[in-house]
């Protein structure tokens, strides 16, 4: 009667008889794992086993887990996860904004400068150009006081350190605009125009350098840190942009007239060409540095 019933078991049974006999496999050599185990641990235990025997060997293999599946996945996944643990580092998370200290608050100020200068440039009045002059040199000396105050207090913060050189840029390409509109008495608008050219295209120029350098990264990026000519470059055209703010309308209010002040002003556009100079210097610098790196 046996084979008669094998025989008209209905087919749809056949798949789930065959499942279930791979189920009844897998436990016995599970089971035989778990034996082949625990015996290799015996003898390795054993003043007297040998690590090198074929049968410690052939235990050992019987005793490392089957791989499933499931376990191979959960493995590729671990793989991936250790893989984008060691290359490039997730994006940062979300801190709530930056957070505005003292040094960031004076490069605000600095920012805020920019259209207050220009608003009060094109004003009438004797107190116009000095009071332009006394922006700018507050401006020049936040420059260097926000940086000083976030080393000193250790409030040094990405947020800052992307606003000061803008601030920077904005101060001094808005002077410059503002000087070839309206320039000191005797000076040419021509002889304003050449050297602000430079010195904006220069800046222009710089941010696309680094902006390229931080992007390469490694020696590239360290071919743009700032040298000694960019820093005498920025300390003329400070000198140089108070300068001519302040004599716009004439040397008065300074207590100066006829051959000083003419020497005055003479000074504050020699010193300007001076940082167009020193700017395509440094722009040279820093080319040469970095086009070794480009394709």
């Amino acid at each position: 009667t046996m084979p008669s019933a094998l025989v008209s078991t209905p087919a749809s049974l056949v798949p789930l008889a065959r499942r279930s006999g791979a189920a009844r496999r897998v436990r016995t050599g599970a089971h035989a794992s778990s034996r082949g185990a625990l015996g290799s641990s015996a003898r390795l235990s054993s003043p007297g086993a040998s690590i090198a025997s074929p049968r410690g060997f052939l235990a050992l293999d019987r005793a490392m887990p089957a791989t499933t599946p499931s376990t191979r996945r959960r493995a590729t996944r671990s793989g991936v996860a250790v893989r984008a643990a060691d290359g490039d580092a997730a994006p940062a998370a979300s801190t709530g904004g930056p957070k505005i200290n003292l040094p960031t608050a004076l490069t605000l100020v600095r920012v805020a400068a920019v259209p207050l200068v220009t608003v009060i440039f094109y004003m009438q009045g004797a107190w116009v150009a000095p009071t332009c002059c006394a922006i700018f040199v507050l401006a020049a000396v936040t420059d260097w006081l926000d940086g000083y105050l976030a080393r000193k207090m250790n409030l040094v913060s990405s947020f800052g350190a992307f606003l000061d050189p803008v601030a920077d840029k904005l101060m001094v390409a808005a002077a410059l605009v503002l000087l070839c509109t309206k320039t000191a008495a005797g000076v040419s608008a021509i002889s304003m125009a050449a050297p602000a050219t430079i010195i904006i295209g220069r800046e222009i120029t710089m941010s696309a350098i680094r902006e390229w350098a931080a992007a390469a990264g490694g020696e590239a990026h360290k071919a743009v840190a700032v040298n000694s000519f960019g820093k005498w470059k920025t300390a003329t055209q400070l000198v140089a942009l108070s300068v001519l703010l302040g004599v716009r309308d004439g040397c008065e209010w300074l207590g100066l007239a006829g051959a000083a002040a003419d020497a005055l002003v003479t000074g504050g556009v020699w010193c300007l060409y001076a940082s167009a100079g020193l700017a395509l210097l440094s722009l040279w610098i820093y080319m040469a540095g970095v086009v070794k790196y480009m394709t």
